[in-house]
């Protein structure tokens, strides 16, 4: 038996395990991937990509392929007995903190293949044909039994990543109860063509009494995916949960016909790919961590089938963690910073467990809005740009802040545009872009405050490779000496949306939160907070 080194073991190779998989490569961070499964997937599961997992993806220069490979939702028409009630337009343009205001679908096996490709590109590889069997741990490491083609091996590191799905092994071997309940129906999804008037680039709801049939599209000519209960005899077990009896020719006869009842008449499917018959859960891991063992993805929580955020949910856990991962190996955070991935992740899953919930109970229902309200309303409740960790532990904010703004610490950083002297704009994510390190900006006034400009300096001196420090004004002018960049004018839609003050400081986190903020007077109070959560200076 062999004895294999690594600093973290990622085990699954689904989206959320390539995600951490690359982070993790990206940061510097040795791991290891494996999957029990020999070939990669084909099947279109998970589909929705939200606007927040885009901005991730963009961090990783993904953005615009994920967007080739996928079908941008041009509108959502909802149809009530063979008549279309509502069409909401969703064309529509990026707005200045929001740069992929879009429901883009990808279908899984697209994602996965866009992350494994990144990942190869950078260093890493899956290890396919791998199975996790038995996962121990001391205070110092972990230790995981695998069994390979070449029998039993032993992988020693120091931390585990379980991305291992819905029925997770080392979920199980922690001993985490998985609490929940599976809803009573079972569901037909199918991927196929569809012959007849639906329009491409467009999802359907269609509503018949108490039964609603789901298509949206996949790249493909005429392609869409198809969801719906399944009104026949029950094929799987009232206790399992998940996708169940992968591609029983059943199961698009009962698609067709439910298509036949339920929508308007003239539509047939053809060349179907994939079909599943599945049951929707809603459960959620009683823990995250346990020691140097971390759960992310459904093997964390299960949300039911609305508004795509199971896999989005997923690939921010994996966001979230990477770079404590990574913060930590190098010996420059606590046990606090690391355990804030559970405290954050758990509070964030909750609240999409309880939303998807009620969205999928009340499913047969028709929006009450107008078309044009529709991007804010879409934006605010399903594209996890709204999540925010506001009042956790970690998260700190210190004097006035001006009314016209909501943003917080605990908030989404927006993004937005800055006006550098005589080079034109750059936008507020290009800021953000890096690995594990903190951007603090300083917006400041006509002078830099004696405060700000001795944090500046001590920071600068003490923890340049922590937090790097960006200077924001509206009169532009050289930067203080030994201090740069400077950034000046930061614009009416950048100082509305981060309600800078004359003088005031804003943290944004690796992951892109704010995780501290502070007017001038209480700016020296960060000092305390990276102690806690960094470690403090030595030497």
């Amino acid at each position: 038996m062999a004895e294999i080194e690594t600093e973290v073991l990622v085990v699954g190779a689904g989206p959320v395990g390539l995600m951490m998989a690359v982070e993790l490569q990206r940061h510097g961070v040795p791991c290891r991937i494996i999957e029990r499964s020999t070939e990669a997937s084909v099947e279109c599961r998970a589909l929705h990509v939200q606007s927040r997992t885009l901005e991730l993806l963009e961090h990783l220069g993904l953005a615009e392929a994920a967007m080739e490979l996928g079908v941008r939702v041009r509108a959502e028409n909802f149809w009530k007995d063979g008549s279309l009630l509502q069409r909401i337009p969703m064309d529509w343009d990026p707005l200045p903190d929001i740069p992929f205001p879009m429901v883009l679908n990808l279908e899984q096996s697209m994602m996965e293949a866009l992350l494994s490709d990144h990942l190869t590109r950078l260093g890493g590889r899956v290890e396919r044909g791998v199975a996790l069997t038995g996962v121990a741990q001391v205070p110092d490491s972990v230790t995981a039994t695998v069994w390979t083609p070449n029998g039993v091996d032993h992988i020693r590191c120091r931390y585990l990543v379980g991305c291992d799905g819905s029925t997770s092994l080392v979920r199980k071997e922690m001993g985490i109860p998985f609490e929940g309940h599976p809803y009573p129906d079972t569901y037909i999804m199918a991927d196929a063509e569809v012959e007849g008037w639906l329009a491409a680039e467009e999802s359907h709801r269609f509503i018949r009494g108490d039964e609603v049939l789901m298509a949206t599209p996949i790249r493909g000519s005429h392609r869409f995916r198809l969801t719906t209960r399944d009104n026949g005899p029950s094929q799987v077990s009232p206790s399992e949960y998940g996708f169940l009896g992968e591609g029983r020719p059943p199961a698009l006869r009962e698609m067709q016909r439910a298509l036949d009842r339920i929508a308007r008449p003239g539509l047939r499917l053809v060349n179907s790919r994939w079909t599943s018959y599945y049951r929707v859960s809603r459960r959620l891991a009683s823990r995250f961590r346990k020691g140097r063992i971390f759960l992310a993805g459904d093997a964390a929580h299960l949300f039911p089938d609305a508004g795509g955020q199971g896999m989005n949910c997923g690939l921010q856990d994996a966001w979230a963690l990477a770079w404590r991962l990574a913060c930590d190996l190098r010996g420059s955070s606590t046990w606090t910073l690391l355990g804030g991935y559970e405290v954050e992740r758990r509070h964030v899953a909750t609240e999409i467990a309880a939303r998807t919930d009620r969205a999928f109970r009340t499913r047969t229902e028709l929006l009450d809005q107008q078309p044009e309200s529709a991007p804010q309303r879409w934006i605010q409740n399903w594209a996890q740009l709204e999540t925010n960790y506001r009042d956790l532990p970690g998260f700190e904010q210190h004097g006035s802040r001006p009314e016209q703004t909501s943003l917080e610490a605990g908030d989404r950083a927006p993004d937005g545009r800055l006006e550098l002297p005589g080079k034109g704009t750059l936008r507020v994510f290009d800021l953000l872009k890096g690995t594990s390190s903190h951007a603090l900006f300083f917006f400041q006034g006509l002078e830099l405050p004696d405060e700000l400009a001795r944090l500046a300096d001590w920071l600068v001196q003490h923890r340049s490779h922590q937090v790097r420090c960006h200077f924001i004004r509206k009169t532009c002018s050289l930067p203080p000496e030994g201090l740069s960049p400077l950034y000046c004018d930061p614009g009416e839609a950048v100082a509305t949306s981060y309600g800078a003050q004359e003088s005031s400081v804003i943290l944004i986190r690796p992951d892109g939160y704010v995780g501290f903020r502070a007017d001038a007077e209480h700016a020296s109070r960060l000092l305390g907070w990276l102690d806690r959560l960094m470690g403090p200076v030595t030497g």
